[in-house]
């Protein structure tokens, strides 16, 4: 719930904005008052917002995650991040105010005071405006009449910003429609994939025609040898084994002597006959290489620590070394291999570099030609399914694959190309045309499509639209804001400080 309201922060911009209705539904009735200090917490260009306009608004904010959270609720908990989004709402409706007058709008003092007299909590009992229970509340909320009304001039502006831009961000019933019927849909595919590195995988290796491949393509095979440098200059490198008691250096003395006791008798029964990886599986406190018997792997010089490092790569191999204390704590050491270190230079591996490049190029253009004979037998009035049968092609069945903004396929990757051409095929059709998916080709035929219903269609088309616009909305204030946000702090403009708030 919790990640739900902070993702809905921007909106919260258009919900929170301050609304003469919204201000008495909180207020009226005897919201405890703060004394009004006037001191500024937030300025925007020549707007300032002081400490009780803040706790106004973030009495707001209490009440949305009250709402959301239930009786498991804890402001205190929540404090940082309550407040931070009461000062993130507070200065967008500041930017909000900034524009609309930059626009040209304005507020009317009558306007207000409309709000005011159409407000059924300022009644009296025989529905007229009780001018004297208004006066005690903005006495009481706001410390006068001034402050009231400054603060509601923002809202009403930013209100007026948000209304003109929502003009500005309406769906058309046909576009909601549409959004409808692609997040319905969804088809059956079957394709074929052509990996070129199954067409070269049985490519003989001719020298001379690597040489002369080698020859005319340098550029490409020394930027594959740079890419693969770590593979070509190699230090050298060890493989062992090792048991460890862990015993920090800021451990107590006491503790490190019996750390140093304890793996002194593992050395004996290791050296007694026991087997060492049996010992490391049982005492080893090496989390990572225990259940391996204390296996470490290869690791190069230099990869472990230093004390560890110096045993590994001196000792006779097959030999079990004397305690080696580290900053981890103390070790057995078993050396069981070494390496020299190796380098290969580019004239070293040349050829098969250039091998490689020649066979992955021999696979992509066996590969395409495959996929321009399947694209020939579809445009020829096949379907693809035929087509791949008598080439002795592998095709892919999915299961029901809806639209999907990342275009994933199943058992194909992420192919947006291919899925969005695959939703304007009919039941049986096949597309001629080839795509290329990674380094792979694949074409594409859909067996089934399943539509949505048209009394399904209408009862999602209002509420679609009303989702599209209001998140056409909030993108288009959002933009706005961010775009002056940044334009407000780079000026010195903006400037919030949370140091008197408690």
């Amino acid at each position: 719930m919790l990640d739900v309201i902070r993702r809905g922060q921007r909106w919260l911009t258009a919900i929170f904005v301050v609304g003469i209705g919204l201000v008495f539904a909180v207020f009226i009735g005897g919201a405890p008052g703060r004394p009004n200090r006037g001191n500024t917490i937030i300025t925007v260009a020549d707007q300032r917002i002081g400490v009780d306009e803040f706790y106004r608004m973030r009495e707001r904010q209490e009440q949305l995650y009250a709402d959301a959270f239930g009786d498991s609720f804890d402001a205190r908990k929540l404090r940082e991040t309550i407040d931070a989004n009461t000062a993130n709402i507070l200065v967008e409706r500041s930017i909000l105010a900034l524009e609309a007058e930059r626009l040209g709008l304005t507020v009317a003092k009558e306007e207000v005071e409309r709000s005011l007299l159409a407000n059924l909590n300022l009644r009296n009992e025989s529905g007229a405006f009780d001018r004297e229970s208004f006066d005690i509340w903005i006495e009481r909320n706001f410390g006068s009449e001034r402050v009231f009304r400054s603060e509601q001039r923002r809202g009403e502006l930013a209100n007026k910003l948000i209304r003109v831009l929502n003009t500005q961000s309406l769906v058309s019933e046909d576009e909601a429609r549409l959004a409808v019927m692609q997040g319905l849909e969804q088809v059956k595919l079957a394709f074929p994939v052509l990996n070129p590195a199954s067409r070269s995988a049985d490519l003989e290796r001719d020298e001379a025609a690597v040489e002369e491949y080698a020859a005319s393509h340098a550029e490409e095979i020394q930027q594959l040898y740079d890419e693969r440098i770590d593979q070509y200059d190699v230090p050298e490198q060890a493989n062992a084994r090792h048991i460890l008691l862990a015993a920090p250096q800021t451990a107590a003395e006491v503790e490190i002597e019996a750390k140093r006791a304890a793996i002194l008798e593992i050395r004996a029964r290791i050296e007694a006959g026991e087997d060492f990886a049996v010992v490391a599986e049982e005492l080893s406190e090496d989390p990572g290489s225990a259940a391996n018997g204390g296996d470490l792997g290869w690791f190069r010089r230099g990869q472990m620590v230093s004390a560890f490092d110096e045993i590994a790569f001196s000792q006779q191999i097959g030999v079990l070394s004397e305690p080696v204390q580290s900053e981890f704590g103390f070790h057995l050491i078993r050396v069981e291999a070494r390496r020299a270190a190796q380098t290969q230079t580019l004239a070293d591996v040349q050829d098969d570099l250039a091998f490689e490049l020649m066979s992955r190029e021999i696979g992509r253009a066996k590969a395409r030609e495959i996929a321009e004979q399947l694209a020939e037998a579809v445009r020829g009035g096949q379907s693809l399914e035929t087509a791949a049968r008598e080439a002795e092609l592998t095709l892919e069945r999915t299961t029901w694959v809806k639209r999907r903004p990342d275009g994933f396929v199943p058992g194909l990757g992420a192919a947006p190309e291919l899925l969005a051409a695959a939703f304007t095929l009919e039941p049986g059709e096949s597309s001629a045309r080839i795509f290329e998916v990674g380094d792979q080709f694949a074409l594409v035929q859909v067996l089934e499509r399943e539509s949505v219903a048209a009394e399904d269609l209408e009862q999602q088309v209002a509420k679609e639209r009303e989702d599209l616009s209001r998140q056409k909305l909030e993108t288009l204030i959002g933009t706005w804001i961010q775009g002056r946000r940044r334009e407000l702090t780079e000026a010195g403009e903006l400037v919030i400080d949370l140091a008197q708030v408690n």
